[in-house]
């Protein structure tokens, strides 16, 4: 059913950023789902079909058929009864990325975290059984750390290395963890150390998502005090864009990620002590 539809879409000469136009969508999104790389909703099949025409009743009938047979769910399906709808969505388009970005103010990003560092964070937020959700839900997402094709760049700011969360024998196993994360080659760990002062664009943290092979297909999430925001409308593209220049500078005042790995370890050696 995809391969038909695009090429109905290509029958009329339209490029797919023609038609996001149009139907007043994001770039990425007409790509992901072109590609298979998403479900295609009902009301989104529907848009599409009436924007090439085809209106013939058995026909959108057949189509809304296919789909309906053809909807896999997704693994993050599972969390939509205790997360909220922007949220799942998040992590759809998480899964999607194929380059990831994020600066982390004040914790290790989730797709770092161990499970005990997790449990310390959740612990008393939510019953028992929700906090467990959230540590199994965060070793889903950090599944996509094993595949060699995604690329991962993180900036955390040195107070996270310093910003004990778990007891000391946790916080040891999460240092050592960001050790051999950074190891991975399609892994990039930095950390912004206290002497690199004052940076523009340190004051929250963020990640964006790349979303194609196209450097401004982007989505960006940006923690608030009252809850993330999600960047991913048209406005949100410009913004994404902005955010990727800070990234760049935050990128270049951290230390490399061949230099991190010492600092990380020196920190590991205090514990000790």
């Amino acid at each position: 059913m995809l391969a038909e539809i695009r090429e109905a879409r290509e029958a009329l000469q339209l490029t797919q950023q023609n038609v996001a136009d149009a139907l007043d969508w994001s770039l990425s999104k007409l790509n992901r789902i072109e590609s298979g790389q998403v479900g295609l909703s009902i009301t989104d099949l529907k848009a599409l079909l009436l924007h090439y025409g085809i209106t013939d009743r058995d026909r959108v009938e057949k189509y809304v058929q296919m789909a309906k047979d053809g909807r896999q769910p997704a693994w993050w399906d599972e969390y939509k009864r205790t997360n909220s709808p922007e949220f799942v969505k998040f992590l759809g388009l998480e899964a999607a990325a194929v380059i990831l970005r994020q600066y982390q103010l004040h914790l290790v990003p989730g797709l770092l975290q161990v499970p005990e560092y997790t449990r310390s964070l959740v612990k008393g937020s939510s019953d028992p059984s929700i906090a467990e959700r959230k540590v199994k839900l965060r070793a889903e997402r950090q599944k996509r750390l094993e595949d060699p094709e995604l690329e991962h760049f993180f900036i955390l700011d040195e107070s996270v290395l310093h910003r004990r969360i778990t007891d000391v024998a946790g916080w040891r196993i999460q240092l050592r963890h960001l050790l051999e994360v950074a190891q991975r080659p399609n892994v990039s760990v930095q950390v912004l150390p206290y002497q690199a002062g004052w940076v523009s664009g340190m004051q929250s943290s963020f990640e964006l998502l790349q979303l194609s092979e196209q450097s401004n297909d982007l989505f960006l999430n940006l923690e608030q005090p009252n809850g993330d925001q999600f960047f991913d409308d048209v406005t949100g593209a410009v913004k994404a864009v902005e955010f990727i220049q800070i990234f760049y500078k935050l990128e270049d005042a951290a230390l490399s990620p061949e230099e991190t790995p010492a600092l990380i370890e020196r920190t590991l050696e205090r514990l000790d002590d």
